[in-house]
């Protein structure tokens, strides 16, 4: 019931003033709650008893992480931890001796001289216990870093390796993004916090150990002492986590308003358009909104603290008062007593953290959950590759790489994304051989790049086959073949690095060639571009670095060009409106490029300026899906179909 109260619940902003008058409020849009509070509801509510019954579970989870990322420091830090356990039993023993000693009869230097074996040993088992503490410290310090390393790698190893359908699913996209955001944070955390719940038990079973030989009746006091403090410092967090949660979406909202006034990427509009002072106005409505929540679960807080201190203080009182009973009544000796306050104090510490640790662990099993999924769903992803599913055939030259290929066929290939109702292909047969140009056309939507990418092996089809020498590539390891693809994509990525790196990505597993750079960026009419930087080719390609430079959406399409070119080796280039972006000058100097393939390589072209694509040696026309024309430039104009009528509207407007 909560949690659908909070997610209907709106934010609105007070009214803003200006010239003495108030703005109508205005509500901003709804936000859903985001991955990271996604269990807060179960969070919130789950009893202690659930989280008992689920802690086995969790420690062995969280252990089995901790051995996978270092094994040596696992076993150090928890045998660091239960020595340092040994070790506080011992000390309080000791502690018994030595008052036992000196609460006993006789002469003062007597009682000192008696307990001094005692005190000798306890010295030395507190310096012991301070060193494993360090110890365990060390370790724990060491273990997280290197358990935080290997869930990253692992989650990145697995997003890297599903196939590119996966980012289309919804739900996969889902888990994908509970996993990120706090997935796999929630499984370092659960190892941090299974530390200290092995750290705080084993403070917890060495004090019972040592009140068990003072006194077996002392041992129920450790836990009516430490249970009103636990109670105080659980509570304190759920009262902070509901908060946060039921704050999520102003911060959002707040996060949000924050970035556009200090990006670089807003700053030219938000000036243009004089939107400062209404987003101040917005912040600090937000910020007003977000300092009186903040104060209301303080004062919370404090509330909570002050009656868990009263309610510890009339435990502490009882015990006291229990001690007391057993002085009077002769079941303990003043030394004794002494020596169980040493223990009960030490106790109710180490049950407090037990608290929060058992608390702190079931929180991160469930988002730990969401990360699990992700690893299962992702395994199931790549496992169904029609190349591991269903591979082809095995024979002598299995793993050997496919040579460039003389002809490939696209043999009446459908294809439908994930969630849709209609295919995005349907039928569609094209034969491309080596030396050839086929050229893509067609309206907005009618499948150009979605074929494209069933070539570049994005996607594998719904139906259907594509044959590189008669050999259906989607039935074989990718590796072997991808190597002879190379693309000039329409969406431009604007990579971070230098302009060298940039288009060095093209090979990115190979050692950069300098001279196959400069040829690349020549073709791709980019390289006066490059020598023209203040940094040459060392020249950083991101304005938010030191000594970066921003460049135009023509200059990067003249990058990803070359970066296309440079990872060419005279196989399959595929080209989806490489020239969008491009002046007159540098798209002529790109289809000339393009075109001087033809004879040697096979090279797909995307393009709706159909000027470009007139050389191609085919030219396929799609449209909703399907293959409707096929033929050289000529024949398809003297057809009189779809793309003659492209090409009188564009030649219309040129001739006017």
């Amino acid at each position: 019931m909560r949690q659908g109260r909070i997610r209907r619940w709106r934010w609105t902003i007070p009214g803003q003033r200006k010239g003495g008058k108030t703005t109508e409020d205005a509500a901003l849009p709804e936000l859903d709650d985001i991955a990271w509070y996604a269990h807060a509801e179960e969070a919130e509510t789950a009893s202690f008893w659930r989280m008992a019954r689920r802690l086995p579970g969790l420690v062995r989870e969280a252990l089995a992480t901790a051995w996978a990322a270092a094994p040596a420091l696992t076993v150090l830090a928890l045998a660091l931890n239960i020595a340092a356990g040994v070790a506080t039993t011992t000390a309080l023993l000791a502690i018994t001796d030595v008052t036992r000693e000196l609460f006993s009869s006789g002469p003062t230097w007597d009682r000192v001289s008696a307990s001094l074996p005692s005190l000798i040993l306890l010295a030395a088992v507190t310096a012991a216990k301070g060193a494993l503490g360090i110890g365990s410290g060390w370790a724990q310090q060491r273990l997280e870093p290197l358990v935080l390393a290997e869930v990253d790698r692992g989650f990145y190893a697995l997003a890297v390796a599903v196939p590119r359908t996966a980012f289309d699913d919804d739900r996969f996209a889902d888990r994908m993004e509970a996993a990120n955001n706090r997935g796999s944070r929630a499984q370092v955390d659960l190892v941090r916090h299974t530390v200290d719940l092995v750290t705080a038990v084993v403070t917890v079973a060495a004090v019972a150990a040592a009140l068990a030989v003072i006194h077996p009746a002392l041992i129920p006091l450790l836990f009516a002492a430490a249970l009103p403090t636990g109670w105080a410092a659980v509570r304190s967090a759920r009262l902070m986590y509901v908060s946060n949660r039921s704050r999520v979406a102003r911060r959002r909202r707040l996060w949000m308003v924050q970035w556009l006034m200090d990006s670089r990427w807003t700053a030219d509009d938000l000036r243009y358009h004089q939107a400062g002072p209404w987003l101040l106005g917005q912040h600090g409505a937000m910020l007003s909104a977000e300092t009186g929540a903040d104060l209301a679960v303080i004062r919370k807080q404090t509330v909570t603290r002050a009656v868990g201190q009263a309610l510890s203080g009339l435990a502490v009182a009882g015990v006291y008062g229990v001690l007391l009973w057993m002085l009077a009544a002769g079941t303990v000796p003043l030394a004794v007593a002494a020596a169980a306050v040493v223990a009960l104090g030490q106790g109710s510490s180490a049950m407090a953290n037990l608290l929060v640790a058992v608390n702190e662990i079931y929180t991160d099993g469930l988002y730990a959950a969401d990360r699990r999924e992700f690893d299962a769903l992702a395994a199931e992803r790549i496992a169904a590759q029609p190349h591991l599913a269903d591979p082809a055939p095995a024979g002598s030259e299995a793993a050997e790489p496919l040579p460039v290929p003389e002809v490939i066929e696209v043999r009446d290939v459908s294809f439908r994304y994930p969630g849709k109702d209609t295919d995005a292909l349907s039928g569609v047969s094209v034969t491309i051989r080596r030396g050839e140009t086929v050229a893509l056309v067609g309206e907005n939507g009618s499948g150009k790049t979605t074929l494209m990418k069933l070539l570049a092996g994005l996607y594998t089809p719904t139906s259907g086959q594509i044959l590189w020498d008669g050999v259906d590539v989607t039935r074989i390891d990718p590796a072997r073949w991808r190597p002879h693809v190379s693309v000039i994509a329409q969406q431009v990525q604007r990579w971070p690095f230098t302009a060298a790196r940039s288009i060095a990505l093209g090979r990115a597993e190979a050692a950069v060639d300098r001279s196959r750079l400069e040829r690349a960026a020549r073709d791709a009419g980019a390289l006066a571009m490059i020598e023209g930087f203040d940094h040459g080719w060392e020249q950083l390609l991101d304005r938010q670095y030191r000594n970066g430079t921003d460049l135009s959406g023509g200059q990067w399409q003249r990058l990803a060009s070359a970066r296309g070119l440079y990872r060419d080796e005279g196989g399959l280039l595929l080209a989806d409106e490489p020239s969008s972006a491009l002046d007159a000058r540098a798209e002529a100097a790109l289809f000339d490029t393009l075109r001087a393939r033809s004879g040697s390589a096979a090279t797909v072209l995307i393009s709706h300026r159909l000027q470009g694509v007139v050389h191609a040696d085919a030219i396929a026309v799609l449209e909703d899906g399907k293959l409707i024309e096929l033929g050289p430039h000529r024949g398809l104009l003297a057809a009189g179909g779809a793309y003659a009528e492209l090409w009188n509207l564009q030649a219309r407007s040129y001739a006017t």
